[in-house]
């Protein structure tokens, strides 16, 4: 039997998204044998450190792969108090980059290749991370994704 695909579109910002993310295991375990899930991270305007988080999964996975991408993500939503809009105020755009570094220091995502002073050198490097973050939130878009989270159950 083919499985139907189920894509989950979340802003890693967003407090309904991270909902849906703490309900995905239980969601995987109920219906894992019928749906091939699929997660694209996109950001929405008035969330605005979400897309230096997309940045940062998007640069995670290009040079480590899905699953620390996804442990990324994981990270981000078990600390998305520590960047959210009261917690960060008025902070300097390198002193959010740092927040990010920090959770994918604390997630396990560098080592001797991808060191944290990577990251942050690299973050907004437009091939590296900004292009593939901006090309994942276009096909956010495609989807008519104008709010987190959404489901696209079969396309």
């Amino acid at each position: 039997m083919t499985k139907v695909s189920w894509k989950i579109f979340w802003d890693l910002q967003c407090p309904f998204s991270k909902k849906m993310w703490e309900k995905l295991p239980a969601i995987k375990e109920k219906h894992g044998s019928e749906y091939d899930f699929s997660i694209y991270i996109c950001s929405l305007p008035f969330h605005p450190q979400a897309f230096t988080a997309q940045c940062g999964a998007s640069l995670i996975e290009g040079i480590k792969g899905g699953d620390a991408m996804m442990t990324y993500v994981d990270a981000c939503f078990e600390n998305q108090e520590s960047f959210m809009n009261d917690a960060i105020g008025d902070a300097k755009k390198s002193e959010i980059d740092e927040a990010f570094a920090s959770i994918a220091e604390k997630a396990g995502v560098f080592d001797g290749t991808f060191t944290k002073e990577a990251f942050l050198a690299d973050l907004h490097n437009w091939e590296k991370a900004v292009k593939p973050a901006y090309t994942e939130h276009k096909i956010a878009l495609g989807y008519g994704v104008y709010g987190t989270p959404k489901n696209v159950i079969n396309e």
